[in-house]
């Protein structure tokens, strides 16, 4: 990044930030500066842990009561062992902007980056700026860099700061230590592909030419070429599996990885892709027990300013040792630390599914569809199957120990909240919906969706629910093979089936998962396999045929070519649709759950959405933009729910293990986070999608990428 100063000519792009900015380092500094003291900064620019002479540092701050304009608070130029001091002054005033402090070194092509921050901008610790700090800011902040500048959300990039911190210390410049340390650390590949990021951003250091090499690789198809190491960086996050994989024997990325000397111990062979994914467990441990925060977390969405909040299904427990009803409410901060207070108790929760959502009022609403092992039935923690609970945004229950149970909920699974406060839940075990007017369960009412024999199993199986542009609520069936579309009032518009379509690519098989796109648009995920156990699962599929279909807001009809295939879909669940309206599709795994082990690893499946300007050039609505083998990470056991946060991480449940036997603690105590992989929305996501856009200040200063 690089402040342009009026009269040298450039783009004016700008990052805002909110006068709440406060950047959480860990107390690693000091937080009382006094007023208009003047300060210093000190640190060293290093790559491949040696000392790098005559690079230019510059510091900047953007202050959130200054119309978030960036600010060149000096400059300097490092030693011979790269060592550096820039005096800088800030006044009263400014200390109480919670301002947000950039550093950057440069020295020709060769770029070094880190975002730094404080309460009140004063940093008594010598920092650090290096190969290290320079990959976790391109990787965090990836979607709010482009060659006219670094701009966003003012909550997103404020967490994207937060977000690196766990890939990098800002202050020592080692690894971070959620990066370094179990779940993560030497037990998934996440840390050695962040260590082979750092190769190539040192071999650039060392050799200009190499510079040019990534400028090349990280030249976005059909696009224009990086204009320095920080946007090479945000494009590799951005198009993260090089063209042709696995057909071709390395791609650039890789090769400079290897270039010698690779300091820091990275990946013996080339990946499926270059994203992070960073496992959270809610400690440093991977081992499942009874002392776990999670176990088998179903789904997830986060409030406004970016906390995330996730259902439980089960308890936690050893592996191997049966398991009852998951009976917390998890919060989690913005780079994924566990919120004092958090997990939430109460309230009615009961072995929570897929449904969770935030109401436009902040509460937080999850369908208690009760999961449990076999041996918890007839005892006194057997589950009840028939409640809604809901949470104030501080985790206290507004719901009663029983949960809200009007409406005849039975075995909820998809959550939603439509624009006007109405929830809506899918009843699994009875083929209806219940509408809760206005979040009052005394008004709640039932609706089915077909005729249901009393005491008579499910024929449908409700699963999924999203809102449309129109307030229309869709809900897939699982065992149905159908889409009913209701208004607002309850009442059913259509009745979405397979006639009329090849039996061979029905368009809906086994749907579970179901989004909205910007436009009110439909997407769904088709399992080929779930029939939900509500309570009977005895007409699962081959999951030999997975897709997903879209059906177009208006007519309700499917987009032609539908359904969708390939780019590693396997087991579809969860789907999402980011800020540039691509298709995010969370698998269950790579292939059924069988009596036959799989060592196979699960995948992350993206397609090109109906706004085809912002997928690779020649690409249509529905083609695959992942590789064939999908994103591939082994940090990911078998996912349900995903979401994306304000930064454009990606967020998603690790619910059951990968070989789970299905009625013994199945449950995965994981959380996998896709750092700055998709294009960032406003959240909490009530509705369709709503991209988040950078917010241009009226002042002239503006950060502009060099």
């Amino acid at each position: 990044m690089r402040v342009q100063q009026p009269g040298r000519g450039g783009s004016w792009r700008a990052m805002a930030l909110s006068a709440s900015l406060a950047l959480a380092l860990g107390g690693c500094f000091d937080g009382d500066s006094p007023s208009g003291k003047q300060l210093t900064l000190s640190g060293q620019v290093q790559s491949r842990s040696a000392g790098l002479g005559n690079y230019r540092v510059e510091l900047y701050a953007s202050f959130s009561g200054d119309d978030a304009a960036w600010v060149q608070l000096g400059s300097a130029t490092t030693s011979g062992d790269g060592t550096f001091s820039i005096d800088y002054a800030l006044s009263e005033a400014q200390t109480t902007q919670q301002p947000l402090l950039f550093v950057q070194a440069t020295l020709g092509e060769a770029m070094l980056a880190s975002a730094i921050g404080t309460g009140n901008g004063e940093i008594s610790p010598p920092i650090v700026v290096n190969d290290r700090t320079t990959v976790a800011t391109g990787n965090a902040f990836a979607q709010f860099i482009s060659a006219s500048g670094i701009a966003g959300d003012v909550i997103g990039m404020r967490n994207a700061a937060q977000m690196a911190t766990n890939l990098a210390d800002p202050v020592s410049g080692a690894v971070g230590t959620a990066l370094s340390s179990s779940p993560n650390g030497g037990a998934t590949s996440t840390l050695a592909t962040f260590n082979s990021l750092a190769n190539v951003v040192a071999a650039c250091v060392a050799a200009e030419a190499s510079c040019a090499k990534l400028f090349a690789a990280a030249t976005p198809p059909g696009g224009a070429r990086p204009v320095n190491v920080l946007q090479a960086l945000s494009n590799i996050v951005k198009y993260p599996a090089y063209p042709g994989y696995p057909d071709d024997a390395a791609d650039p990325v890789f090769r400079l990885a290897q270039a010698s000397p690779a300091q820091y111990p990275g990946l013996a062979a080339r990946p499926t892709n270059w994203l992070l994914f960073l496992k959270v467990t809610g400690g440093f441990y991977s081992e499942q027990s009874p002392s776990n925060l999670v176990n088998g977390v179903g789904n997830i969405a986060f409030d406004a300013q970016g906390y995330a909040w996730a259902n439980d299904n089960y308890e936690p427990q050893y592996r191997g040792q049966s398991t009852c009803a998951g009976l917390r409410l998890l919060k989690f901060s913005p780079s994924a630390q566990v919120v004092p207070g958090s997990p939430y108790f109460g309230g009615g929760l009961s072995g929570a599914g897929f449904g969770i959502t935030l109401d436009p009022a902040g509460n937080i609403w999850t369908g208690n569809f009760g999961f449990e092992d076999p041996p918890c039935i007839g005892t006194s923690l057997e589950a009840p199957h028939n409640s809604v609970s809901v949470f104030r945004p501080d985790g206290s229950p507004i719901s009663p120990a029983t949960g809200f149970t009007q409406g005849n909920i039975s075995w909820p699974q998809g959550t939603s909240s439509d624009q006007a406060g109405n929830i809506w839940l899918a009843n699994c075990g009875n083929d209806t919906v219940t509408k809760i007017p206005n979040g009052d369960p005394t008004r709640a009412v039932n609706i089915p969706l077909a005729a249901l024999a009393p005491g008579a199993l499910p024929n449908l199986k409700p699963f999924g629910t999203v809102v449309d542009l129109d307030g229309n609520v869709w809900v897939t069936t699982n065992r149905g093979n159908t889409v009913v579309v209701l208004a607002p009032d309850g009442t059913i518009i259509k009745t979405l089936t397979n006639a009329g379509a090849d039996p061979k690519r029905p368009l809906l098989s086994h749907p579970i998962g179901n989004a909205a796109d910007s436009k009110g648009n439909i997407w769904v995920a088709n399992s080929d396999w779930l029939d939900a156990p509500c309570p009977d699962r005895s007409n699962v599929g081959p999951a030999t045929n997975p897709s997903i279909t879209l059906y177009q807001r208006g007519s309700h009809e499917p987009y032609p070519g539908s359904p969708f295939t390939g780019g590693g879909i396997t087991v579809p669940w969860g789907i999402s649709v980011d800020g540039n309206d691509t298709v995010w599709v969370f698998n269950f795994g790579p292939d059924s759950v069988g009596v036959t082990p799989t060592t196979a690893l699960t995948g992350i499946s993206r397609f090109c959405g109906t706004d085809t300007s912002k997928c690779p050039p020649g690409m249509k609505v529905g083609d695959p933009i992942s590789p064939a083998t999908g994103y591939l990470s082994n940090s990911l056991e078998r996912i349900t729910g995903g979401q994306i946060d304000r930064s454009g991480n990606v967020w998603m449940m690790n619910n059951w293990k990968q070989n789970p036997n299905p009625d013994l603690n199945p449950g995965s105590n994981s959380i996998v986070i896709m750092i700055g992989a998709a294009a960032p929305l406003n959240t909490p996501v009530i509705g369709p999608p709503v991209a988040l856009v950078p917010v241009v200040p009226r002042k002239v200063l503006a950060a502009q990428l060099r």
